[in-house]
């Protein structure tokens, strides 16, 4: 296989590390484990050393550059920290820091040794699909809208080395990290481009583009016209107070092809900017509310590595797509509006919009009889305040598909914890002139916007809530900065999905 992302070309090769062609070799090491002993021993013990010094340290965060004097053919030796033990995560994080050490160091070809080491109950297809997603994820950075800098180097192709025996799993599995590196690579770009780029109809154009480029998506949109025929009144209801028109998006993957089975239905909440509406944000935070479309640009993430992976799997995408404005059109705190499936909200706080564009996509979900319905929104700050940055808040009415997305989540290394529908505080969310308030009190506000989104899914389907506030994107106060994507959007959960897609799709045949 031979596939080019970002201008950089990613193969497998079966040569010796001691002998292969490159500018870099990356290896990695865990806690307590020596180096390899045919590479120590070429480079005359120069690693035993370093490991002594801590020059090396594999449970560090840095990458050590170490110069092998001739000894072998590589202008630097990279060895990047692996931990206290060897595991995909730390494989998808080594990767991720040793490309972007090459760059740094004037770029070129690199060799990795990092999907040759055994891992316990992890194969060879496994270990090389964390590698790929490390190295493209980690070779990726928003550089659209500038100049590149003089110094910064490319890393033009990546040499994954393999054993002859694992070389066929290791192709497949470079294929699968491939695909959903780019599909993480994509929703990583629409959350950094500025609002004035990233539009609801920016979202629309891509969803748009799925459906020329793959056979198996089809894409609706529904414009305002649409929307407001169905009966939309939550969506529009926020969508009023901007002069860009709000799409509500529909991609529909293979459903034609499987009539009988019931489908999966993603939700992305894709507010492009927020203001907060007449509750209006403090200056401080309002740049960053670039991102409250995150949920939506992982569902067109998801779906741009289904279309290349080709999962035999129906899975319907819902993406409401609109900004959160002030004007004179906006809508007000105590106005009422009549959501897609007849209840009314009464809005306590316009700044708590995200679930009123949902409610009325959680409705629409109804219509496909789903299999289950998980959605995916940057929706509360009280999320950030329970669990942090690097938390994913998931809540769920199904035991089985909250365990089920859990483990999908450790093995994609987006960590995952699992919230309480917590039943008494629904009685924060009545209204005395409407059938539902969109906010409670403001203790427990994660808890309270996930059982207001429960009220719209009224029991028809399993559902799953996805808090991604906080680690949607990696801010400057952040902490360690994770290894994979220190800064600016993370691509998360798109791996979390395409994973449990995929053992979905295994247990459907």
């Amino acid at each position: 296989m031979n596939v080019k992302e970002a201008e950089m070309e990613l193969r497998i090769a079966t040569s010796d590390p001691r002998q292969t062609d490159a500018d870099f070799l990356l290896i990695g090491l865990a806690k307590d484990e020596t180096p390899p002993t045919d590479l120590d021993e070429a480079l005359d013990g120069l690693l035993t050393d370093a490991l002594q010094t801590r020059e090396i340290n594999p449970t560090g965060n840095e990458v050590a550059v170490l110069h092998p004097h001739g000894k072998l053919p590589y202008r630097r030796i990279l060895v990047a920290p692996l931990g206290k033990q060897r595991t995909r995560d730390a494989l998808r994080n080594a990767a991720a820091l040793g490309v972007r050490k090459a760059r740094a160091l004037g770029g070129g070809v690199l060799a990795t040794t990092l999907a040759r080491a055994p891992l316990d109950d992890v194969g060879a297809e496994a270990r090389a699909q964390a590698v790929a997603e490390g190295l493209v994820i980690g070779n990726w950075s928003f550089r659209e809208l500038r100049k590149p800098a003089e110094d910064e180097g490319e890393i033009s192709a990546t040499l994954v080395l393999a054993r002859e025996e694992e070389s066929d799993a290791a192709d497949r599995g470079l294929s699968v990290g491939l695909a959903i590196a780019r599909g993480v690579n994509l929703a990583r770009t629409l959350v950094d481009e500025p609002p004035n780029i990233a539009t609801p109809g920016r979202l629309a154009q891509v969803a748009q583009d799925l459906d020329t480029a793959c056979a198996h998506i089809v894409t609706r949109i529904l414009d305002r016209d649409a929307a407001a025929e169905l009966g939309m009144g939550a969506f529009l209801g926020v969508a009023m107070g901007s002069d860009t028109p709000p799409y509500f998006i529909i991609l529909e993957h293979r459903l034609d092809e499987f009539p009988n089975v019931p489908p999966v239905v993603l939700v992305g909440k894709a507010v492009t900017f927020d203001t907060g509406g007449y509750n209006l944000k403090p200056g401080a935070g309002m740049a960053d509310m670039k991102s409250d479309m995150a949920g939506g640009a992982a569902v067109l993430g998801v779906f741009t590595a289904l279309a290349e992976l080709e999962v035999p799997l129906p899975v319907v995408g819902l993406i409401p797509a609109t900004e959160n404005m002030v004007s004179g059109h906006s809508y007000r705190p105590s106005d009422v509006l009549t959501s897609l499936g007849g209840k009314t909200i009464e809005i306590g706080n316009t700044d708590a919009e995200g679930r009123l564009i949902m409610a009325d996509a959680l409705e629409y979900a109804k219509r496909y009889n789903p299999r289950y319905t998980i959605d995916i929104a940057t929706l509360t700050g009280a999320k950030m305040i329970a669990l942090g940055y690097d938390l994913n808040a998931l809540f769920a009415t199904d035991d089985d598909l909250a365990a089920a997305i859990e483990a999908a989540a450790r093995d994609a290394g987006e960590p995952t914890w699992r919230m309480p529908l917590w039943d008494a505080y629904d009685a924060y969310l009545e209204s005395k002139i409407a059938d539902v308030k969109n906010v409670g009190i403001r203790a427990g506000g994660a808890i309270t916007a996930a059982l207001f989104l429960r009220r719209f899914v009224d029991g028809a389907y399993p559902w799953a809530h996805l808090d991604i506030a906080g680690s949607a994107t990696v801010q400057g106060d952040r902490q360690p900065k994770p290894p994979l994507t220190p800064y600016g959007a993370t691509g998360v959960p798109v791996r979390t999905l395409i994973y449990l897609l995929q053992r979905e799709a295994a247990r459907k045949e």
